[in-house]
């Protein structure tokens, strides 16, 4: 048993950054159940704990409500009250996004799911106070950055077999256009800010790999705020050095010709080829990510994994 809340402990601190979005999304429904629970026994009033869950975490429509909590365009996509709707995102996060963080990599996953979490949230405001259908409402739930990763894998794999169930065999594209539709028709059911959200959450995606296909990493944006945060929290960590970032790690041109002068007569430092690192992330800056050959891209992967 030990062991096993060992693994858990490594895994919700040291794992992944999919793993770490499923222990956290998971943690806050636990905690938030339990709260719950032990509320309605003391008070007496059942959901008083949901309520204050919601008015906490859960994002509002209401803009100048919105200005009181300007935290929530981010607790909202952490935040589940009902068993059915997380084990339905867990799920497709689970899925879509060990696909999406095999090609692409954990950096590029944690990124989307984050925009694609607030591009949902802005969609929702904006929808939310024009539509004449939609009232005064919040929203919770992480299905606007689940539905971004789902997209984004299929926009860059569209091709790629799946198969539903298990069984019935789609191209990931097909999955991808359904789910949209799907959004688009239940537009006016009662959960239209869910779909909203779905739906900003897929628009980020489109611009997040289509920026991508052109050498714009937008996830070194969102880690230049983490290191920025982390810097102020614990000022006594160095700060990372920037650099282009794919996949699982952050590659500094910057640095090459300090580290040129520990480089050997075969060109490489600490076994790694920095001439032939400096020419890729010059092809990746010219041309794109997707412009590397199959022993270009794993040559990154390798020296990722031995950093």
């Amino acid at each position: 048993m030990s062991d096993f809340f060992e693994k858990i402990k490594h895994d919700a601190i040291k794992g992944d950054y999919l793993t770490r979005l499923l222990y956290l999304n998971i943690a806050v429904f636990v905690l938030i159940s339990i709260g719950n629970a032990f509320a309605g026994l003391i008070t007496g009033k059942l959901g008083i704990g949901h309520a204050w869950a919601l008015d906490l975490l859960s994002m509002p429509s209401d803009p100048i409500k919105l200005l009181t909590r300007p935290w929530t365009p981010l607790t909202y996509m952490f935040t589940h009250l009902d068993f059915r709707h997380i084990l339905f995102n867990m799920i497709i996060l689970y899925f879509s996004g060990k696909i999406f963080m095999e090609y692409l990599g954990e950096k590029r996953l944690l990124a989307l799911y984050i925009y694609g979490g607030l591009g949902g949230a802005l969609l929702y405001l904006i929808l939310s106070n024009i539509s004449p259908i939609l009232g005064p409402a919040t929203l919770i739930g992480a299905s606007g950055g689940v539905t971004a990763i789902l997209i984004g894998g299929a926009l860059y794999m569209p091709t790629m077999e799946l198969r539903l169930w298990g069984i019935l065999p789609v191209k990931y594209w097909m999955l991808a256009a359904g789910v949209i539709f799907l959004d688009i028709i239940n537009l006016t059911s009662s959960n239209t800010g869910g779909h909203l959200a779905h739906l900003g959450g897929a628009a980020v995606a489109y611009f997040f790999i289509q920026s991508m296909r052109k050498g714009h990493e937008w996830n070194i944006y969102l880690f230049q705020i983490i290191d920025m945060v982390r810097g102020i929290l614990v000022p006594k960590l160095s700060k990372r050095k920037r650099g282009f970032s794919f996949g699982e790690q952050s590659y500094h041109k910057k640095n090459t010709a300090k580290r040129s002068t520990k480089t050997s007569a075969t060109g490489s430092t600490n076994g790694v080829d920095t001439e032939r690192m400096d020419a890729i992330l010059d092809k990746i800056k010219a041309k794109g990510y997707d412009s590397l050959t199959k022993e270009e891209k794993a040559f990154l992967f390798k020296l990722s994994k031995d950093q």
